[in-house]
């Protein structure tokens, strides 16, 4: 639980607030399912990785793998990640984070859509970041991830990356759109949303 500093609002988290509602014994039905995210055997091949929210926590668990393996010496390819919330209160870790950067292994780009007068959200960073996450995922073999709620964020997150390749292989929308269906059928843009 934690209270929004901007509007002095008191947010539950949805799992621990149904849970300090439950009296001791109580019987909780849940389920696993398996992830979408299968990341890259080879550790060197870059990884970018987009979360709204909530969808910081896997990306949070992918960097400190890569942090991990750097530390024992492994060659590992650069993380990206783009994150945005509302306001940069809502950035959980945020000092583990930096730390990470400063490692060298991550590179963090944020978007706080409330933070200024016109909203910027994630996909427009990632169109500001287009050389690099084109260089990464046509030239390095890099993984694109995306996780967050499934309103309208995945599809806009679609249109940022098609804009990247229009303007990075200099094509049309229609070779835009066949470059990430042949990412999708690679395993190399995935998608991991809820609703």
């Amino acid at each position: 639980d934690w209270t929004v500093e901007t509007t002095n609002e008191l947010r539950l988290g949805e799992c621990t607030g149904y849970m300090q509602m439950q009296k001791p014994g109580a019987q909780i039905m849940c389920a696993v399912r398996s992830s979408a995210i299968v990341l890259p055997k080879e550790p060197q091949k870059p990884v970018i990785m987009a979360g709204m929210g909530t969808g910081l926590a896997p990306w949070r668990a992918v960097t400190q793998e890569r942090v991990m393996q750097k530390r024992q010496g492994i060659d590992v390819g650069k993380c990206m990640l783009f994150f945005g919330a509302r306001y940069k209160q809502e950035w959980l870790y945020r000092d583990e984070f930096e730390g990470y950067e400063a490692e060298g292994v991550l590179q963090m780009h944020t978007a706080f859509s409330r933070e200024q007068a016109r909203k910027i959200y994630v996909q427009h960073r990632i169109v500001e970041a287009g050389n690099d996450v084109a260089q990464r995922m046509l030239n390095e073999g890099g993984h694109f991830y995306v996780c967050g709620s499934a309103r309208q964020v995945p599809e806009d997150i679609y249109t940022a990356m098609k804009e990247v390749m229009m303007a990075h292989e200099r094509c049309g929308e229609e070779d835009a759109e066949a470059i990430l269906s042949n990412l999708k059928m690679e395993g190399r843009y995935t998608v991991e949303a809820w609703s």
